[in-house]
């Protein structure tokens, strides 16, 4: 019998008169018997008769000792030590209840093996708790729920999961300007990368681990997804499978679960307001035109399929405009190389390499390479054209006189250089002039005695700081005007052929003599010729 205990309980009872039940009363918030459970255990026993109203009254009116309750006029058998117990539907929890000997038993209580065997019986083999069982046995505590078997609930895992390092999405937005209006060139749809980028990072899935039943079974967690890195060219994997590098200077996408980087970025259609202005460090590949307004930078060449308006283009290496530049003189080109075009039209072109068009007509031209205008025109009419080198044409100017600067011999950047360096040179002597008025007017006045005030004091030193740095500017401005007109004198190889016709109109210049054509001149070869330039027959 249980020394101390919490939970009501009860013990049958046998005497020479009949079964009795003995019902004890719970302590110190112990639970109240259920009469059912009293009345479960009576039918087990074949105890008949009883009448489970007076059963119940006998409950409800327990006090703090035990009350002993007749419940038949017959003797039941001898009852040892017992346990109930149940399976949950889920074949995951085993619950026993404990009921005490009877009192004409001979001591049968439960042991170890006896509770275990049961259990073995119902085949529940896994997940016994043992330390329960000797807790039990150690303190009997009757009518109370034992967890005698819980089984091992699986541990699900997590799905794999891929983390990009850049924008998967990457959409062009406009920006509002501080005025309001909305910034269409400046949209931002370009995911940069450099080399050694990291660009996504694989966490493998989780499998989790298996669970088990009380009858041993085992439970399979669910399923987790499996993710590989999937890349293409110009990317480094690391060792173990879970990051990816990038192995160029370029830009990244993702297509579907691949990740893609390149040195190439391709516009499908137009550059417009929905792409924006472009700035790659690499080469730019347009499908459609370049729109008026929009600016195309990049590191390396710029390959345009249709027309470029009056836009921008600054590439590293060449430009390659397949159906011609119409710049409504907003047109600006700069290449690091060649420049080919179907024609050039109303528009400034500077390349560190040649230039190959079928026309330019009304543009400022200026190539280190030569510049080859061949095709079904061959023609060159109004504006500059400069060639460090050669310029070959079938037509100059118009038979309506339209002036034409054929130019060869002389690096054109530092024939410009020339041109702004004389172009600036009167506007630093005047700056010169004005400041030493103000240093004459003041100095004389200092020199009769006149006291300055401050303000004038200060106008004066700053007059003398300016008509030093200005005299020291026009005279560095004139050694540099005399270093590049005496390389451009002596750059005197350049050539002009007309495969055609030069109209008057035309000024042609090799290195520093220059020709003016008065007449059509056809077929001919234009080279230096000490200091005159010299038509030979082509």
């Amino acid at each position: 019998m249980a020394n101390t205990y919490k939970n009501s309980f009860f013990q049958m009872v046998v005497k020479d008169d009949g079964t009795y039940v003995k019902l004890f009363p719970p302590k110190d918030g112990g639970h109240t018997l259920d009469p059912r459970e009293v009345t479960q255990y009576l039918d087990g026993e074949a105890v008949i008769g009883y009448d489970i109203t007076e059963i119940s009254s006998a409950i409800e009116g327990l006090d703090s000792e035990p009350v002993l309750v007749k419940v038949s006029s017959t003797q039941a058998l001898p009852a040892d030590e017992k346990m109930y117990f149940q399976i949950s539907s889920d074949r995951m929890t085993v619950v026993a209840r404990f009921y005490p000997a009877s009192s004409n038993s001979n001591g049968g209580l439960l042991d170890v093996v006896h509770i275990e065997k049961a259990l073995e019986q119902r085949n529940v083999r896994a997940c016994v708790r043992r330390d329960t069982i000797r807790n039990f046995l150690h303190h009997r505590q009757y009518c109370k729920t034992y967890i005698l078997a819980k089984g091992l609930e699986p541990r699900h895992g997590e799905d794999a999961r891929i983390d990009y390092n850049f924008e998967v999405e990457r959409q062009a937005k406009p920006t509002l300007n501080d005025d309001g209006t909305v910034d269409f060139h400046h949209l931002d749809a370009i995911n940069h990368v450099s080399k050694g980028d990291l660009l996504a990072t694989l966490y493998p899935e989780d499998q989790g681990d298996k669970g088990e039943d009380v009858f041993g079974n085992p439970i399979v967690p669910r399923k987790v997804k499996h993710l590989a890195l999937k890349y293409g060219k110009n990317i480094i994997e690391s060792e173990d499978k879970t990051q990816i590098f990038s192995d160029i200077d370029g830009h990244v996408s993702l297509d579907g679960d691949r990740v893609s980087v390149s040195d190439v970025f391709e516009v499908l259609a137009d550059v417009d307001s929905s792409t924006g202005d472009i700035d790659y460090e690499g080469n730019v590949n347009i499908k459609g035109n370049v729109r008026t307004g929009f600016t195309i930078k990049a590191s390396g060449d710029v390959n345009v399929k249709g027309v470029v308006e009056g836009a921008t283009i600054i590439a590293g290496g060449q430009v390659v405009v397949q159906r011609g530049i119409q710049g409504s003189n907003k047109g600006h080109i700069e290449a690091g190389d060649n420049v080919f075009a179907k024609f050039i039209e109303n528009c400034e072109v500077k390349t560190k390499g040649g230039v190959v068009t079928e026309a330019i007509m009304h543009s400022t031209v200026a190539a280190n390479g030569d510049v080859v205008v061949d095709g079904k025109k061959g023609l060159v009419t109004g504006g500059k054209v400069s060639s460090r080198s050669k310029i070959s044409l079938k037509v100059g100017g118009s038979d309506m006189g339209t002036v034409t600067k054929l130019e060869v011999g002389a690096d054109p950047e530092v024939v410009e250089k020339c041109y702004m360096l004389n172009k600036k040179i009167p506007d630093i002597q005047r700056e010169i002039e004005n400041n030493q008025k103000i240093v004459d007017m003041y100095s004389k006045k200092l020199a009769k005695g006149d006291k300055l005030s401050p303000e004038k004091m200060l106008a004066l030193k700053q007059a003398k700081i300016e008509v030093d740095n200005k005299t020291k500017e026009f005279e560095e401005s004139v050694k540099l005007i005399e270093l590049y007109q005496e390389e451009i004198s002596a750059n005197s190889n350049g050539m002009v052929d007309v495969e055609g016709v030069l109209y008057p109109g035309v000024e042609v210049m090799i290195a520093d003599v220059q020709l003016h054509i008065k007449t059509e001149t056809r077929y001919c070869k234009l080279i230096r010729d000490g200091a005159d330039i010299r038509v030979k027959a082509y």
